[in-house]
């Protein structure tokens, strides 16, 4: 995997469920060809606290922004690492 070089966003917490409805949604410039990796980290947060070393982590997802715009609906369901 390539280097990822800096958090692109955030979503916003939502309390006490397993299939959290995010309502933030982020624009990524999508490059035709160009292998564009994403890292999606997964807390559980317990506090105001914006310091995610204050959480517990629960994994980690690797995908490419072409393997979204690729899935049925743009939606791609993967198991977390």
């Amino acid at each position: 995997l390539s280097f990822f070089p800096s958090q692109f966003g955030r979503t916003e917490v939502i309390d006490n469920t397993l299939n959290p409805d995010f309502v933030r949604k982020y624009i990524l410039d999508y490059f035709f060809e160009e292998k564009q990796n994403l890292r999606f980290d997964l807390y559980d947060v317990d506090s105001k606290s914006p310091d995610l070393s204050k959480h517990d982590f629960l994994g980690q997802m690797f995908c490419t922004l072409g393997e979204i715009v690729g899935s049925p609906a743009s939606r791609l369901e993967k198991p977390l690492g």
